[in-house]
C-alpha cells in the first residue's frame, strides 16, 4: 500500500472509530441484577435499587434528560450514589444539584463521597453541594448508618468515606499509600450487627474482601470505571489507581454470603465500556 492510500485508509479508520467512541460514551445502558439472600427481611422481597457512580459531571442530554427517563422507567425504591459524582473544579455543579433534584422525585437518594469529592472540591463547595442535596431530602452516609424500616423489620445503610491515603496512586500518596484493613473498617464504621441485612455504599470495590470480612450483605461500588478499557474475553484492564487487571472491576462478585456490584460509571474515557446504570432488585429466601 503506497502511502497516499495509507494515509487514506488511516483517515476513514479514524473517521469511523471517534465518532462511534464519542456515541458509545454519550448513550447510558442499564445493567440489571438479582440479588437473593436469607438475611434479607421477607418485607424488603422485591427491594429495587438504582445505582449510579462516577458522573464525573457528565450531563447526558438536556438536563441529563437521558438518565431521569431510564431511572424512572426501572421505577426504583431506592437511588444510591457511590461516590465521583463531581469532580475537578465541578463545571458542571448545577446541572448534576438540578439532576440529583430531578431523581428525589423518583426515589429516595442515599450519597456517599468518592475520593474526587474529597479532594477536588473546596471547603465551601464541598459543604454548599451537601446542603443542596440535603434540602432535596438526599441523605450523605459518609461513615454514617441508616436503619430503613418495612413493618417490623428493617435493613441497616452504611456508607463508607474514607481518606485518601487509602486510594492507591492518588496525588500525594502516589508513594504513602495505606491498606485499608478490617480494623480501619471497624474504627470508621463499628462492628457490624449480624442480625442487621446491611448495605453498604463504599466508593472503592477494590477493598472487597475486607467488606465481606466486616459482614456486608451487598456492596456497591464504582471508581475503576469498568477497567476503562474492555477487551474482548478479559473486559476491563485498568484501574485508576495505574494498575492493570483490577481484580473487581465490573458486574457481581461474592465472597461467602457477602455480594459485591461494581458499577463501571458514567463519565471519562471509555472504550468499548459504556455508560452504565446499575438496577438491582433484593429477593429474600425466607
Amino acid at each position: 500500500m503506497d502511502r497516499k492510500a495509507s494515509m487514506l485508509a488511516t483517515s476513514f479508520l479514524i473517521g469511523g472509530t471517534v465518532p462511534h467512541f464519542y456515541r458509545e460514551m454519550s448513550k447510558a445502558e442499564v445493567s440489571r441484577y438479582k440479588i437473593s439472600s436469607p438475611a434479607l427481611p421477607k418485607e424488603f422481597d422485591g427491594l429495587k435499587i438504582i445505582q449510579l457512580s462516577d458522573l464525573h459531571n457528565k450531563v447526558f442530554g438536556n438536563s441529563n434528560a437521558q438518565l431521569v427517563k431510564l431511572i424512572a422507567d426501572e421505577e426504583p425504591d431506592m437511588i444510591f450514589m457511590t461516590g465521583d459524582m463531581i469532580s475537578h473544579n465541578a463545571p458542571h455543579i448545577q446541572e448534576f444539584l438540578k439532576l440529583a433534584e430531578r431523581l428525589a422525585k423518583i426515589a429516595p437518594i442515599y450519597y456517599v463521597n468518592g475520593n474526587h469529592e474529597l479532594s477536588d472540591l473546596d471547603d465551601e463547595t464541598f459543604d454548599f453541594v451537601k446542603e443542596r442535596l440535603s434540602a432535596i431530602g438526599a441523605v450523605c452516609l459518609d461513615n454514617e448508618s441508616i436503619d430503613i424500616e418495612r413493618g417490623e423489620s428493617c435493613i441497616r445503610l452504611c456508607g463508607l468515606c474514607y481518606t485518601a491515603e487509602y486510594y492507591r496512586g492518588v496525588r500525594e500518596y502516589k508513594h504513602g499509600w495505606k491498606e485499608f484493613a478490617l480494623t480501619d473498617m471497624i474504627n470508621y464504621l463499628g462492628v457490624k450487627d449480624p442480625g442487621i441485612y446491611t448495605i453498604l455504599l463504599a466508593h472503592n470495590p477494590l477493598d472487597f474482601d475486607v467488606h465481606a470480612e466486616w459482614g456486608a450483605d451487598l456492596s456497591l461500588g464504582g471508581h475503576v470505571h469498568g477497567g476503562a478499557i474492555r477487551l474482548p474475553f478479559i473486559n476491563g484492564v485498568l484501574s485508576p489507581e495505574r494498575r492493570l487487571m483490577p481484580k473487581y472491576k465490573e458486574g457481581v462478585y461474592r465472597i461467602n454470603d457477602s455480594f459485591l456490584i461494581a458499577n463501571r460509571g458514567l463519565g471519562r474515557l471509555r472504550i468499548n465500556n459504556p455508560p452504565e446504570i446499575v438496577s438491582v432488585t433484593l429477593y429474600s429466601l425466607q
